[in-house]
């Protein structure tokens, strides 16, 4: 341990072992006690301190101190305690030797993940990319920790496009080395996202339970959540089980004041109501996430398109009002620099101006193909049937093959 301080500090003080060691002992010594591989005095040790300008003492509890802020800093971004976290970061910040090699990787991969729950995601992604360039010094944990966090941020990219790409991350990671059970929930999303719902339902699970034996609350709703989406994939489900599974949740979410677990919980209850056809149910679910959720995110800007999508299908809606929240959205959408949303409220658009022959050929030439670059599973599936019949109806039939060989094929 002594060793290990003693080559932070002489390297961090730009000092070769030749002029640590000058007036002391020889360089071989130096190389020795750093690498732990002699005894040595506390005369030794004294003089390498003062020349060092340290107190060993004093660092060696440091060094406890960082072990033990590492793993509660670690702890409090699995809780998402966002107050705790940023504390204990700033007195990790205080202590020199959390740079030291030993610990250096660690700290930066948490600190990664640190600035992800903050939406700080280029920082986040730049420090992931320079832990990456040196993974072969890497402890088996930490590669398993990089793998986790590079899940999580495609979970969470902006453009859905990338969603996908966490499975090929998360799959990866061994739990053996990892014991982080934390990955299982975000397992599970990653196999939500390519349509692996039997996977996803079982991931779902094993989360739920080790949340529920950690008492994080917030991360257990968010794992029943994900059961609940699962459970609606299957055709013997029962529809009125399902509805007051979530309301429960919604209800228990009220109660622990998680309200942006609640908007999610409200946006999936509509998603099952559309998918039922019960449109009007759908809209108030939808609306009511919406009142919920922060104006300018990205968030509020996808269950406004679920808010809109679902009038127009309802078929009961204002023209002039839904008109305006599509301008609302597309505005958003700018901003957002999102391609998805745009293109996905265009379509919308056509629809509601009643230009029929523009809205099916935006959605064969713009939409569609769009849907499918960014295997966007449920938009293309849908909208892909919306094309088939028309292609029927308008006796259009190599068209409606070419269609119904692409679902065959999935």
């Amino acid at each position: 341990m002594e060793g290990e301080i003693i080559k932070f500090f002489r390297e961090r003080s730009n000092l070769t072992q030749s002029q640590l060691g000058e007036g002391i002992c020889t360089t071989t010594h130096v190389s020795k006690i750093e690498r732990g591989k002699t005894a040595y005095s506390d005369e030794i040790i004294s003089l390498f301190s003062e020349r060092l300008s340290i107190d060993l003492h004093t660092e060696i509890d440091n060094l406890d101190k960082v072990e033990d802020l590492l793993q509660r800093w670690h702890q409090a971004i699995i809780m998402k305690r966002t107050d705790e976290m940023i504390s204990t970061k700033n007195k990790l910040d205080q202590i020199t030797i959390v740079q030291s090699d030993y610990y250096a990787n660690r700290y930066r991969l948490l600190h990664a993940r640190h600035l992800l729950i903050l939406r700080k995601r280029s920082e986040a992604f730049e420090i992931m990319k320079c832990v990456r360039e040196v993974s072969s010094n890497l402890t088996p944990y930490e590669k398993n920790l990089l793998l986790h966090i590079y899940g999580i941020y495609y979970i969470n990219a902006p453009n859905s496009h990338k969603n996908s790409q966490s499975i090929r991350f998360l799959k990866e990671i061994n739990i053996d080395e990892y014991d982080n059970p934390e990955y299982y929930y975000h397992l599970a999303i990653g196999y939500h996202l390519i349509g692996s719902h039997v996977l996803a339902y079982s991931y779902s699970e094993q989360a739920m339970r080790y949340f529920k034996e950690t008492n994080n609350y917030g991360q257990a709703i968010n794992a029943e959540s994900l059961i609940l989406l699962q459970m609606s994939r299957n055709i013997s489900y029962n529809f009125d089980n399902l509805i007051t599974r979530y309301n429960d949740l919604i209800l228990y979410s009220e109660i622990l004041g998680f309200y942006d677990k609640k908007a999610i919980l409200l946006n999936n209850l509509g998603f099952e109501y559309f998918n039922k056809g019960e449109y009007e149910s759908a809209k108030q679910c939808y609306h009511r996430a919406l009142e919920i959720d922060e104006p300018e995110t990205s968030s509020y800007l996808f269950r406004l398109c679920n808010y809109i999508d679902t009038c127009l299908e309802s078929g009961n809606y204002k023209k002039t009002s839904v008109l305006k929240q599509i301008s609302e959205g597309r505005s958003l959408a700018k901003k957002l620099n999102s391609t998805h949303f745009l293109t996905f409220l265009r379509l919308m658009q056509l629809k509601a101006e009643g230009s029929t022959t523009k809205y099916y050929q935006f959605l064969e030439e713009k939409a569609l193909p769009h849907f499918s670059s960014i295997e966007h599973i449920i938009y293309y599936r849908r909208f892909a049937r919306v094309l088939l019949k028309r292609y029927i109806e308008t006796n259009q039939y190599k068209k409606a093959a070419k269609i119904f060989a692409a679902q065959l094929a999935e």
